[in-house]
């Protein structure tokens, strides 16, 4: 045993030779480590101020300890050459590692998607595939699992972000996934290490404890003690995306400010022009929609007492566009060394290489320019696109840094008290980079839209205020209940599936508004709305009043781990003078009410959040889609 290693306040240790895993049901168990898929099985000694070290196939393996028990694998070429590091597995606990072993039907696993793009969130029996997850959905930056008695164990990094991706996956050890499981790790680099040069995993942690929530919400407090940035106030405003979409012209942006003003008064400061004023994705010049320019744009939103804002896809290059023409050499490329151009919506996209000082210039002068001309917030689109390329000319920069990168120079063009959110970039890429994330997919008006984001939300509730502030996107809630029509653009009618769909459905009811508009409040994040506001009934723009103000901390989904639907149905806000309550019925039939006060300790009586009106009982059962929102205090 390594003096000092093992720690009381983490779940994990290092004995010596192997990483070892601390559950609340078994006893300790071994897991090993590999590096390119080959097991590192050579002699651990402590030369160096106890820090075990290891040589394997010529790498140099370092775990060191960090003060909360988590655990960080240093990984140092001691060739003349340079090396190529695809992964580390650090660590790998096979079924068999656990005594007794972990059954599958008494366990319940949460899956955290990547980035919004990727739809796998949401907690489910361990690998029971659902409409929403896979039967082994790999796990980024963390994972728990849950006992069906309580006990929960979870294992996820901290910062300081290292050089790899880090993913979470669960290992069975039946082909039909209804026995034993176990847990591998797996840290991606993606690329060559210099001689003598050193990369790292993140730190590693395990927390054990008897709440699955209860951890996560200490994992949030352990990021929140770590952030390197100054949290802001979320963000109140229009974008111009969800109603208008690419047809957006600078009169719609003038009709959102006064009609923003009429209806809802002062609180929206933020007006940003999404996709569809730039000539081309590749030349960031206003179209001929916004003819005066973007100056003018800017100075009339400034004289208005707002904020200007702007959507942006720097990375992706139309392959039309004269850039793309006129420097080839500053494009990605497929592994055979051909460009990489993928179709997209908006055309065949090239993504420009990031490793080139000469690309890194390029993007910072746009950036310099819109902030020049007056924008004060940035929404940058996106970006995870350029990791479907496998070859850039600075073969030593790993996967997790190429993003970095980009927004490190789009930072620091735009200045430390510009707004800049991330749209679709992986978590780990933009730590520290950013004010805000976009934590769902995106939003439209339909049901099945709701759910899918309401997942994401319920497995990322613990980064708001820890991390930076949570972008829910658009706070939407025109539907025939609630606004005139049209609704938006005209497009193909499908019925809602299983899945959820894609502009599936009919357009929202009342309730279901109603339900998406208590989420985004409940996220206590970015309140952005998207609706073409005068066309709101008097039931539409009651819905948006009480979202204006964010809640202090973002509510927690307190049956996360034991639900009787698929989703939380109980989420708790408890702010400094006010607990909000919301209580959800997914379903499609009629449901009993789950909410108790007294179990959750909360006294007196409930106002109805939108009528203000205190209630004298709760009610037996609840509809089919539908919320409820009480406010104590």
């Amino acid at each position: 045993m390594v003096k000092n290693m093992p720690s009381s306040s983490s779940a994990l240790s290092f004995d010596g030779k192997q990483i070892i895993l601390r559950t609340p049901w078994t006893t300790p168990a071994p897991g090993s480590i590999a590096l390119n898929g080959t097991p590192v099985d050579g002699a651990w000694g402590t030369p160096d101020s106890q820090t075990p070290t290891c040589t394997s196939d010529a790498w140099q393996l370092a775990v060191s300890l960090g003060p909360v028990g988590e655990l960080t694998l240093r990984i140092t070429n001691t060739t003349n050459q340079p090396r190529y590091l695809a992964e580390a597995l650090f660590g790998d606990w096979f079924p068999s590692a656990f005594t007794p072993a972990l059954d599958t039907a008494q366990y319940r696993e949460l899956t955290h998607g990547a980035s919004f793009l990727n739809n796998a969130c949401g907690v489910t029996c361990v690998g029971r595939k659902t409409n929403w997850l896979d039967f082994a959905a790999p796990s980024s930056m963390f994972t728990v699992y849950a006992h069906e008695d309580g006990e929960a164990l979870l294992v996820g990094i901290l910062p300081p972000i290292g050089d790899a991706f880090c993913e979470l996956t669960t290992l069975h050890s039946e082909p039909h996934f209804e026995a034993d499981f176990g847990l591998r790790i797996k840290h991606t680099f993606g690329c060559l290490v210099p001689p003598g040069a050193c990369v790292r995993t993140s730190p590693l942690l395990a927390l054990a404890g008897p709440s699955g929530v209860a951890l996560m919400e200490e994992y949030g407090r352990l990021w929140q003690s770590r952030r390197v940035t100054t949290p802001r106030p979320p963000v109140i405003g229009w974008n111009s995306w969800d109603f208008h979409s690419g047809a957006v012209t600078r009169a719609a942006m003038d009709n959102a400010l006064e009609e923003a003003r009429e209806t809802l008064g002062s609180p929206v400061r933020h007006f940003v022009i999404d996709e569809g004023w730039e000539c081309q994705w590749g030349t960031w010049e206003a179209n001929w929609k916004f003819a005066d320019g973007l100056a003018a744009f800017c100075d009339h939103v400034k004289g208005k007492g707002a904020v200007p804002g702007i959507w942006t896809a720097p990375l992706l290059v139309n392959s039309y566009n004269p850039l793309y023409l006129e420097h080839p050499e500053w494009f990605a490329r497929r592994k055979d060394g051909q460009p990489h151009i993928d179709a997209l919506a908006y055309g065949p996209m090239a993504y420009l290489d990031v490793t080139q000082p000469a690309v890194l210039d390029h993007i910072r002068s746009i950036f310099t320019r819109l902030k020049g001309v007056g924008f004060e917030y940035f929404k940058v689109d996106f970006g995870q696109c350029i990791l479907n390329a496998e070859r850039f000319a600075d073969e030593t920069v790993s996967r997790v840094d190429l993003l970095r990168r980009a927004f490190t120079t789009i930072r620091e063009a735009i200045g430390p008290d510009a707004y800049l959110l991330s749209c679709g970039t992986p978590y780990e890429s933009v730590v520290g980079c950013v004010d805000a994330v976009r934590s769902t997919g995106d939003i439209h008006i339909f049901w099945g839209h709701v759910l899918r984001n309401a997942f994401a939300l319920a497995v990322r509730w613990w980064m708001h205020g820890n991390l930076w502030n949570c972008d829910p996107d658009f706070l939407v809630v025109r539907g025939p209940d609630t606004a005139a029509p049209p609704f938006g653009k005209e497009h193909v009618v499908t019925p809602l599936g299983p899945g959820g769909g894609w502009l599936s459905g009919k357009e929202f009811s009342e309730n279901e508004a109603r339900v998406y508009a208590l989420l985004v409040h409940l996220s206590g994040g970015d309140v952005v709305l998207g609706d073409c506001l005068h066309k709101l009934n008097s039931v539409g723009r009651e819905m948006l009043t009480p979202m204006l103000t964010p809640r202090s901390k973002a509510a927690v989904p307190v049956d996360l781990f034991s639900s009787d639907q698929e989703l939380p149905r109980v989420w708790i806000s408890r702010g400094e003078d006010s607990v909000l309550v919301g209580v959800f019925n997914w379903s499609d039939s009629r449901s009993p009410f789950p909410f108790d006060p007294a179990e959750h300790t909360i006294p007196g009586r409930p106002r109805d959040l939108w009528t203000g009106k205190e209630l004298t009982s709760l009610p037996a059962t609840m509809p089919r889609r539908s919320c409820l929102a009480f406010l104590y205090g």
